[in-house]
């Protein structure tokens, strides 16, 4: 009778300390998007207007766009955003394009302190001014953002 006590203690404390140490496992941590809804919703609001402002652009005023992105990326994303930029300017410039990027859906999967991990689903429609139909597109875009001066800025993007 005694052993068997002793083995049912036993399993009990296995199983309390396994228990335990999975709970932690699955805690949130640090990742303020699973805890804080203020940040998430922060973050969220910001990004997804700095997404809407590089990705959106009108051939008749490119500078506004590209004045938006000096506000809106660091780092990697500059980089990233000009090479791209560039094509996109002489094909607006030559087909008098005006694309409009609207962000459907974003969601948060982490946020640690002053970097942030986001994934955006858009839908972009571009209007050729010579007439024709709007062409649509839908993208999915990764997005690193890191918080500088208190504002939101991408970081790095990947289109998925």
């Amino acid at each position: 009778m005694n052993r068997v006590l002793v083995a049912v203690v036993a399993l009990t404390l296995g199983c309390t300390a396994w228990f335990a140490i999975e709970t932690a496992s699955l805690s949130p941590g640090d990742n303020l998007a699973l805890v804080d809804a203020s940040a998430t919703a922060k973050v969220s609001a910001e990004v997804s207007d700095a997404v809407k402002a590089v990705f959106s652009y009108d051939y008749a005023n490119l500078p506004r766009t590209e004045r938006a992105a000096s506000e809106v990326l660091t780092g990697e994303a500059v980089r990233q955003y000009q090479a791209q930029f560039a094509a996109a300017r002489t094909r607006a410039t030559t087909e008098k394009l005006i694309r409009t990027t609207t962000v459907r859906a974003v969601g948060v999967r982490s946020l640690h302190g002053d970097e942030a991990s986001l994934l955006l689903f858009l839908d972009q429609q571009t209007v050729a001014q010579g007439g024709g139909a709007p062409s649509s597109s839908v993208a999915q875009l990764a997005v690193t953002a890191k918080r500088v001066d208190g504002h939101w800025k991408l970081a790095s993007l990947t289109a998925l």
